[in-house]
């Protein structure tokens, strides 16, 4: 019978040698060298000509996590030389839209802007970079999207591709994190930190140099307590990719979701300031606004009636753009079909959305087919973001539901791995964690428990959870489960394994996601 960490191996496909480097104590000097960034010397040594020069820098980010850490590693690597504070601006979803605007430059123009940079947007703005050079403006672009054919002619440009750093991609706070161990000649535990975050934010693989990082930024996380950051998570305990992932992060985009322009700039403050009292001050309006952001996607599932008989989900609804995409991922997960949200723009004849989607049904590719309708699009493989004219959206909605027929959701084996209950504890949960973090590219196991007798189930007070002791420091938890499953004598069981900790007392929990008829 196989030992339970053989079976964590053969699920990742590793072998023991590979299994003791993984698990290695993270180190900057395991993290691939700045130099491979081309042109990343080039950038250090201009930024601080610049700053020598007094020239007047301004960075322009973007509204996600990935966007305000990257703003927040640039802004903070730049005050340290010689205390120069740079301008920032964060752009507002529905106002400014995505990345620099001619508006926006013009703006900065009379505000005396000698120096823009762009980071987590430029790759793509060939036009706007070349109005800016025409003002005797310069740009610096740090991003990591997908480039088109045609570069901007910006100053410099720092992108993983591009600058041929490797195959893998960073997020914009990755780049941004390269960048500070040159300009800084030095490596700065708390912006790996922020790096770290924006890593998990833009659900970039866990391979590599990205792995590393994430590992470097939760061991600087878990010794140095950053205040700002524990502040929004609550771990009583050693703090993991998940922390960051459920908790902090969506609180972070919750704010360029709903928030006003004033809020998108605290954001930035929040990541910039050694001040517990400005903290605690800006805590309490991150969670009131994620609250809200909860709230609002609640409400919005309870206004829409949603046809099921078609082969995708297109609805227009009453809701701030920025919960677009939150929204149609709801949808997706439970129709099981791609689905887009539109929103009024502040142009009265155009609809602005989020599209989600699954393997089998490409949403790059879907645009290709549609771009007839498109008046701007972009994404990956399975989100994205469109505008469509309003006249033209049922014509848009028959075409997509034609493409929707044609490209149907590949059903994904559930890969899992076999466990019985006696495996259910602490020893194995610690296992387990050895190979954290986990995410993209590198998922948490799925654990599959082959017969659990329902009989054996036992409730909670208010009969809507099951929560069944296995043994001494273990047990089976089902939260708000399905009531079929009482119906079936024996069942399958998937989940997760993972620690509980009430007053002081740890426990292993099998928590369980899904189950079939055995």
């Amino acid at each position: 019978m196989k030992d339970f960490l053989t079976k964590i191996l053969e699920y990742y496909d590793l072998d023991p040698s590979s299994y003791l480097d993984m698990i290695k104590e993270p180190s900057y000097e395991s993290l691939k060298d700045s130099k491979f960034f081309d042109g990343i010397e080039d950038v250090a040594l201009y930024l601080k000509q610049a700053i020598d020069q007094k020239k007047k820098i301004l960075i322009y980010g973007d509204y996600d996590c990935d966007g305000i850490m990257a703003t927040s590693i640039i802004f903070n690597m730049l005050h340290e030389y010689k205390q120069y504070t740079p301008g920032f601006y964060i752009p507002n979803r529905e106002i400014d839209g995505y990345g620099l605007n001619k508006a926006n430059i013009d703006r900065f123009k009379k505000l005396n802007y000698d120096l823009i940079i762009c980071v987590d947007n430029g790759i793509t703005l060939v036009d706007e970079i070349d109005y800016l050079n025409s003002l005797n403006m310069e740009c610096i672009v740090i991003d990591h999207h997908t480039k088109e054919d045609i570069l901007p002619n910006a100053k410099f440009i720092l992108h993983p591709i591009v600058s041929n750093f490797g195959k893998i991609n960073l997020s914009a706070g990755g780049v941004s994190f390269y960048l500070s161990r040159v300009f800084l000649n030095r490596d700065d535990d708390y912006l790996a930190t922020l790096g770290a975050i924006s890593t998990l934010s833009d659900l970039m693989e866990l391979k590599d140099y990205n792995r590393e990082l994430v590992k470097i930024g939760l061991r600087n996380l878990n010794k140095n307590k950053y205040f700002n950051i524990v502040s929004l998570i609550n771990s009583h305990s050693a703090i993991t990719e998940s922390d960051l992932s459920m908790n902090l992060i969506p609180k972070i985009n919750a704010i360029g979701r709903i928030a006003l322009d004033n809020s998108l700039f605290n954001i930035v403050r929040y990541f910039t300031t050694d001040s517990k009292t400005q903290i605690l001050k800006r805590v309490e309006w991150i969670n009131e606004i994620n609250l809200k952001r909860k709230d609002l996607i609640n409400e919005a599932m309870l206004t829409v009636n949603v046809d099921d008989s078609m082969p995708s989900i297109i609805e227009k609804m009453d809701i701030k753009e920025g919960l677009c995409g939150l929204v149609a991922n709801k949808f997706l997960e439970k129709y099981q079909k791609p689905t887009i949200i539109f929103v009024d723009s502040k142009k009265e004849d155009v609809l602005k959305g989020s599209i989600r989607s699954k393997p089998g049904f490409n949403v790059v590719k879907a645009f290709e087919e549609l771009k007839d309708f498109l008046l701007t699009s972009g994404g990956h493989a399975q989100a994205g973001g469109l505008s469509i004219k309003k006249d033209d959206f049922e014509k848009f909605k028959e075409k997509f539901n034609q493409i929707a027929l044609k490209h149907e959701f590949i059903k994904e084996d559930k890969k899992t791995i076999n466990i019985n209950l006696t495996e259910v504890n602490l020893k194995n949960l610690e296992i387990l964690n050895s190979f954290r973090p986990f995410g993209m590219g590198f998922n948490k196991p799925i654990f599959e428990i082959d017969s659990f007798n329902t009989s054996k189930f036992t409730f909670s007070r208010d009969h809507k959870h099951i929560i069944t002791s296995l043994a001494f420091q273990s047990s089976l938890v089902y939260f708000n489960f399905d009531l079929t499953i009482l119906t079936y004598k024996n069942v399958k069981l998937f989940g997760s394994l993972e620690l509980n900790e009430f007053n002081g007392f740890s426990s292993a929990q099998f928590v369980v996601n899904s189950f079939e008829k055995n």
